[in-house]
């Protein structure tokens, strides 16, 4: 029954007087056109979901400072120039906070919505924030600068967040529309991812999900998507188990099959492709899909000794141990969690004379921090999608708004919401999820992204280009600095 025919029935039944009718009527229709402006906006709290657009954080471990707390007030409100003042205030003194970045455009989005009528395009963005909040930040900051470019441009946001006093002027895109980015928290979790699909799937206003991180989220809530055609753009994930997984789940990054073949290309160049030892996640999509392309491809298809990251009894130095009696050489790691990192830290510790390679997930800064100094002597090798170069105007572009560094996983996320802008861009007006699935499917749908040229085939993978290939990566001192750091291995 609709809340017309309701109230419809129920002033029938009760028989109220014509007067008392009409005015009731003009009442709730009054109310009816309020909730209109910010129906998109209303808090959207659901037991074991933590999402927000802009009421609160996704960081409350974190350092907030009393003005994104008045912020996050404001916009739970729904006193958005009050929240944009506070927001800017707030970034004024942190600039490099990408959740700040996206709650200040939400409010700008929403102001301009109940002040001008402008009209607003939603997305969802996932994170793994609970679990991995620095990989958070970072997949944050590709989808906050691609929102800002959108509603402001950049130069305007970087101004409002420098000069507070300065009148913001946003104009929005596509003939003035303004683009809103709902976070959800998958916690690293793919019972969680799950839960986070079925949730989002709901909204009929959010066109499009970012995420999920990790190969397994994005498996276990992919399901979900492609059951109730929700387009789901994952920039980070690269298990082959999602090559054809679906036509709703499109992806960034190239498969593991392309970071094996990079690393094992290196190997043979150095004439160490013989012996190789693993340290792998078992039962786990993303560990299980490197550690099985890059054996596919060793002389023997087989390593000579292999490490169960997540084994309860595991310990690096008998991984060592075996490895190096069974004459390997080298150790690839492909760690999948915050905990098999851990162990996987524990190897470059204890890895004297083992040449070690790694998984896109070794790019981490616990690395660098906690084992930079090990990796270096052992001359670990790092698989990544794209790493920035001074000379790159992305890369320019980006340190010049947040103040630091950028890695792949903010690129990809960057490519994920410009693609997702541009198949609405050429909707035509006509932003339905179901446009945007056979927009980006379809043979002459393109973008030129940071990591190259975007195009999708019909199941969601990204077709390559030959010259498309991983980026390999060392970790060395920073000549300026003397801390260690990833850095492009030079051939």
């Amino acid at each position: 029954m609709t809340q017309q025919n309701f109230w419809q029935k129920f002033i029938h039944r009760a028989k109220l007087p014509l007067e008392v009718a009409g005015l009731l009527i003009a009442i709730i229709l009054l109310l009816q056109d309020l909730g209109d402006l910010v129906t998109p906006f209303l808090i959207r709290d659901v037991p074991n979901i933590n999402n927000s657009i802009g009421e609160k954080t996704m960081f409350p471990s974190g350092e907030i400072s009393s003005e994104k707390e008045l912020g996050m007030r404001e916009i739970k409100e729904k006193r958005f120039s009050s929240a944009i003042s506070y927001f800017r205030k707030s970034l004024n003194l942190k600039k490099n906070d990408p959740e700040t970045v996206i709650f200040l455009n939400n409010s700008i989005a929403q102001a301009k919505k109940v002040n001008q009528g402008r009209k607003i395009l939603e997305i969802a963005v996932s994170i793994p924030a609970d679990g991995e909040p620095n990989i958070a930040a970072e997949i944050l900051r590709g989808v906050a600068q691609t929102q800002s470019e959108f509603n402001c441009g950049l130069a305007e946001i970087s101004l409002a967040i420098k000069d507070i006093q300065y009148q913001l002027n946003c104009q929005g895109s596509l003939n003035g529309k303004f683009l809103q980015v709902t976070i959800v928290d998958d916690k690293y979790e793919p019972e969680t991812a799950k839960k986070i699909a079925k949730y989002l799937v709901k909204q009929k206003e959010i066109l499009a999900v970012i995420g999920h991180y990790s190969s397994p989220m994005t498996l276990s809530a992919g399901e979900i998507y492609h059951k109730n055609k929700l387009v789901a753009i994952s920039p980070t994930s690269t298990s082959t188990i999602l090559s054809n997984f679906s036509k709703f789940v499109f992806k960034i990054s190239p498969s593991d099959r392309i970071a094996a073949q990079a690393l094992f290309e290196y190997l043979e160049e150095l004439g160490k492709s013989q012996k190789v030892a693993v340290a792998y996640v078992e039962n786990n999509q993303y560990s299980e899909s490197l550690k099985r392309e890059f054996e596919t491809l060793l002389p023997t298809q087989k390593f000579v000794h292999q490490c169960y990251l997540n084994a309860g009894n595991f310990s690096s130095q008998d991984c060592i141990e075996q490895a190096k009696k069974q004459e390997a050489e080298v150790m690839l790691l492909v760690p999948a969690t915050d905990k098999t990192l851990t162990n996987a830290i524990g190897v470059i510790d204890n890895a004297k004379g083992l040449k070690l390679l790694g998984g896109d997930s070794i790019y981490n800064y616990r690395v660098v921090n906690d084992a930079g100094e090990e990796a270096n002597q052992n001359n670990l090798t790092v698989a990544i999608p794209w790493h920035r170069h001074p000379n790159d105007e992305f890369n320019q572009t980006a340190q010049k708004f947040w103040n630091a560094e950028i890695n792949w996983r903010t690129a990809t996320s960057y490519d994920a919401a410009k693609t997702i802008i541009k198949a609405l861009d050429k909707s035509n007006g006509n932003y339905s999820r179901k446009k945007l699935q056979i927009i980006l499917s379809s043979g002459d749908f393109s973008v030129e992204g940071v990591t190259g040229k975007i195009r999708f085939g019909e199941l969601g993978d990204r077709l390559l280009l030959d010259k498309d290939k991983s980026v390999l990566v060392q970790v060395k001192p920073s000549v300026k600095s003397g801390k260690y750091q990833f850095v492009i291995l030079e051939k």
